[in-house]
């Protein structure tokens, strides 16, 4: 468990100012050791099969020439860690290789269900790995607002920004308070606890989901939106007048991939995770499902995370984590109820 630990907290604390070396990962030796396995290589993702498709039609143009790959949506961590966990006490099919979030690999590994791939000695460095998992992706808290009811110059650039008396009643919030939450790991509980309640005298408006919080930035319904960088970018595309504005510290969900222990493929499972971890594999996975890599800057994503430091619980901490979302969410939903 140690090396989930440290490895998150590299992530969530030391920031994003010195990015780590790639060496060479050797694809094509890989590619090799895969073709020796036969049948389908099932991969359990939570990304719309349409997104995960265009994903692997990359992957097939590249190392993963030959290679079949059976992708399932699965819902969330939650789905795709009950499924492994039932599918392996069954003895049945299930997934060569999963990418989900930290809680997820953990209690993924607590059942020792997944293998260790060996990406370090792969080539990659230390700070993409914990235990058996290979960071490939990320989730990006930020700010949107609607440049036809804030202007530039007065749009937040910091958290403190946020807590303008021109933004009372004006702000929009995801109902889920996880970005408050992860933010505890770098301010601490109590700066936290005490910012909360300032934003609440905000009079945030809530949303059950981001993408209709964008949307409602997009239209001016709300000026300011705190919310989640991929479900503002269709709106943005769409030509809508909204910016996105990255803040320091910035709360991430970062995505994990690992191979699992029953994998009948585990040579093309480890083939599929690292090519995803490279340039080529970040950029076409953020192509299709909006989620970069925190640590390359050849992906949108890296390049938007320079300078900042990046903010979440390791993974072995994700029970503080999801005391401390409880509790925010107990105290907006009490406002909510007033």
């Amino acid at each position: 468990m140690a090396s989930l630990t440290r490895r998150a907290a590299l992530l969530a604390a030391a920031g994003m100012a010195a990015r780590p070396a790639l060496a060479a990962v050797d694809l094509q030796a890989l590619a090799r050791e895969a073709a020796t396995e036969s049948g389908d290589l099932s991969w359990y993702e939570s990304n719309p099969l349409n997104a995960l498709d265009r994903v692997l039609a990359a992957f097939a143009r590249g190392p993963g020439r030959g290679i079949r790959v059976r992708p399932e949506s699965v819902p969330g961590g939650v789905g795709i860690v009950g499924r492994v966990a039932n599918e392996a006490q069954a003895g049945g099919r299930t997934a060569d290789l999963v990418s989900l979030g930290g809680s997820g690999i953990l209690r993924l590994q607590e059942r020792n269900l997944l293998a260790d791939a060996g990406w370090q000695q792969m080539g990659f460095p230390e700070s993409f790995v914990a235990g058996p998992a290979l960071l490939t992706a990320a989730a990006l808290y930020c700010v949107i607002y609607n440049r036809n009811e804030v202007k530039p110059e007065d749009a937040p650039k910091t958290w403190e920004d946020l807590l303008a008396p021109r933004f009372k009643g004006r702000i929009g919030s995801w109902s889920r308070m996880a970005a408050f939450a992860e933010l505890a790991h770098v301010w601490g509980e109590a700066r936290v606890n005490d910012y909360y309640t300032r934003f609440l005298a905000q009079e945030p408006m809530l949303f059950r989901s981001t993408a209709p919080l964008a949307q409602q930035v997009a239209a001016g319904e709300v000026a300011v939106g705190l919310g989640i960088y991929h479900t503002a970018l269709p709106a943005i595309r769409r030509g809508a007048p909204i910016e996105v504005v990255l803040l320091d510290p910035t709360p991430v969900s970062a995505i994990w991939t690992a191979v699992t222990v029953p994998a009948r493929r585990p040579k093309a499972a480890k083939l599929l995770g690292a090519w995803l971890a490279t340039p080529e594999g970040a950029r076409a996975y953020e192509a299709a499902t909006e989620r970069g890599h925190p640590l390359l800057p050849e992906t949108d994503t890296g390049k938007r995370l320079q300078g900042l430091t990046l903010t979440e619980w390791p993974m072995a901490q994700k029970d503080e984590y999801a005391r401390i979302y409880e509790a925010l969410n107990a105290r907006v939903n009490e406002a909510s109820a007033r």
